[in-house]
């Protein structure tokens, strides 16, 4: 008997610190099959850069692959933020810049003079290269007679989706990812991406679930998929981790999006004017074009950074012996962004961390903590979600309840996470999840004063800013 290969969804996913492939049902999402591999930059010259060599033949590979099992009729693409290719018409023309690298300080002073206010642009001015204003800056003054070359600034799903399907488009959410060049109250270019010039090079916005072209004959016949499957605009990562619930919560809600990146939403809150610069607090745009008051810090790099092992088991015995030892991880452990970048972290009481468990105790409660500070600047309501690994800690989970008292906690189902999210968008219209096949909400097992005086004690060790 003939092999009838089920109908599938495939999903791009380009994190910070992996890149996958994952398969869905196309029917209602639910996860088939997943490879992923590090995604690793590469070191200058001229600058530290992606691979976007090694990601390309990563995807080939893998789409050649997952097409022997599955009728692949969608590819839709999900990316981290703050990422622009250089194009001149179908030619990358310089490496793409990884967030992370350096800017020079005089690059940095003329650049500060030319962006938006933040009340307009609602982007924080962040380090390094986390505002793509400021990465195309750097590159017309370090890279100048390349740049000039320039055609085309392509958002970096959107440039992934091109190579798919040879169609080029910009899309919100990502150009609402602090990246100096939005208005995301009002869906417009910022000033400065007018006054350079720039958004004549980015192609047209489409909505991030918007059919843009199908697969380059070329590429169906290396990797067997049809040439009729259909190749979607594509969206920002944490984003994607919004739309199952976009599709169908009430708002207001909050959601905790953990990766490398803990992001947190707070959908429907209305504390747009009362963000600061300052802490790392912005406005997201969600995939209906929507300004989104967002806080976030690098939780999943902080979280390894303080517990190397990260699958280390531990109980609520090492919860408490943190709390008792009073040892304390005083923020920040990451080199980009979040509420107190520039300060740099510190353990209280470290020699009392003896053994590998403390250390993943500790990281936990201070995942928790820092969760909980960045719902409290954006003004977090109603039912709390926590999607992503950190969903996966129960005690982590625990925590927050007990911190966040006033919200309901859940935890989204196994199917949930940046894929889940991306694959929903490439379903057809109406074809979605309701809330309780999507969340479970938290029994909160955790009381006593000692954790909230604990929380306590670590506010009040907390850097001035």
């Amino acid at each position: 008997m003939k092999h009838t290969r089920p109908v599938a969804i495939a999903v791009f996913d380009i994190g910070k610190t992996n890149a996958k492939i994952s398969i869905h049902d196309a029917r209602n999402a639910q996860l088939f099959w997943e490879e992923k591999q590090a995604n690793t930059p590469l070191p200058g010259p001229p600058y530290r850069h992606h691979d976007i060599d090694g990601l390309w033949q990563f995807c080939l590979a893998q789409l050649q692959k997952a097409a022997n099992e599955f009728n692949i009729t969608r590819i839709v693409v999900t990316t981290h933020g703050a990422t622009v290719v250089v194009l001149h018409d179908d030619t990358v023309v310089m490496p793409v810049v990884d967030y992370e690298n350096e800017i020079p300080a005089a690059i940095n002073a003329r650049y500060a003079a030319l962006r938006d206010p933040f009340v307009q642009s609602l982007s924080p001015d962040l380090p390094a290269g986390l505002n793509i204003g400021r990465q195309i800056y750097a590159l017309g003054q370090t890279q100048g007679d390349v740049f000039d070359t320039a055609s085309d600034f392509l958002l970096y799903p959107q440039y992934w989706a091109w190579r798919l399907c040879g169609v080029k488009a910009s899309e919100c959410t990502s150009l609402g990812c602090h990246s100096d060049l939005w208005h995301p109250e009002t869906g417009e270019w910022s000033n400065l991406a007018k006054k350079q010039g720039w958004h004549r090079k980015f192609p047209d916005v489409k909505r991030a679930d918007a059919v843009i072209g199908t697969l380059l004959p070329d590429i169906a016949a290396q990797t067997g998929i049809s040439p009729q499957c259909e190749i979607l605009c594509g969206i920002h990562d944490s984003n994607a981790s919004l739309v199952p619930y976009i599709q169908t919560m009430p708002k207001p809600f909050t959601l905790v999006s953990s990766g490398t990146w803990v992001i947190c939403f707070g959908v429907g809150s209305t504390a747009t004017r009362n963000l600061r610069e300052d802490r790392d607090t912005l406005c997201n745009v969600d995939l209906d074009g929507h300004a989104v008051p967002s806080a976030r810090f690098m939780g999943g790099r902080e979280y390894e950074t303080l517990c190397a092992d990260a699958r280390t088991d531990f109980n609520i015995d090492d919860i408490d012996h943190v709390i008792d030892q009073c040892v304390f991880a005083i923020p920040s452990f990451a080199t980009a962004g979040g509420p107190f970048a520039g300060h740099h972290g510190k353990i209280e009481n470290h020699e009392l961390l003896t053994t590998p468990a403390h250390h993943a105790a500790l990281a936990t409660l201070y995942s928790a903590l820092m969760i909980d500070y960045c719902l409290g600047m954006i003004g977090a309501g109603g039912p709390l979600i926590l999607d992503g690994p950190f969903a996966q800690n129960a005690l982590l989970c625990q925590i927050l309840a007990l911190f966040r008292a006033e919200q309901p906690v859940h935890i989204a189902s196994g199917s949930g996470g940046t894929s889940h999210g991306a694959a929903l968008l490439a379903l057809a219209e109406n074809d979605t999840l309701a809330p309780d096949e999507l969340l479970h909400e938290i029994d909160r097992e955790l009381t006593g004063a000692r954790y909230t005086n604990y929380r306590h004690q670590w506010f009040l060790r907390l850097p001035a800013r």
